[in-house]
C-alpha cells in the first residue's frame, strides 16, 4: 500500500522531472559557485510580474529575469 502511495505521489507531482527550463539558462551555472536563484512559478492566479519584480528589486536583487519554458 505504501509503495503504491509513493508511486502515486511521484506520478501526480510529475516527478522525477528530467528537464526544467532553468537548466538551459546561461546564468544557472553560477548558482552553484557564488550565487543563487530564486524561482517563482507563475501558475498562481495572484501572481503579478510587475509586483513580483518590484518586491525582488526592493529586497536588493541585482538581476531579475523572466525564464520561459
Amino acid at each position: 500500500g505504501s509503495f503504491g502511495a509513493l508511486l502515486g505521489m511521484l506520478f501526480l507531482n510529475r516527478l522525477p522531472r528530467l528537464h526544467h527550463p532553468l537548466l538551459k539558462h546561461r546564468r544557472f551555472a553560477l548558482a552553484s559557485h557564488d550565487k543563487f536563484f530564486v524561482v517563482i512559478e507563475t501558475a498562481d492566479p495572484k501572481y503579478s510580474e510587475t509586483e513580483t519584480r518590484k518586491l525582488l528589486e526592493s529586497a536588493g536583487s541585482r538581476q531579475v529575469e523572466v525564464v520561459e519554458e
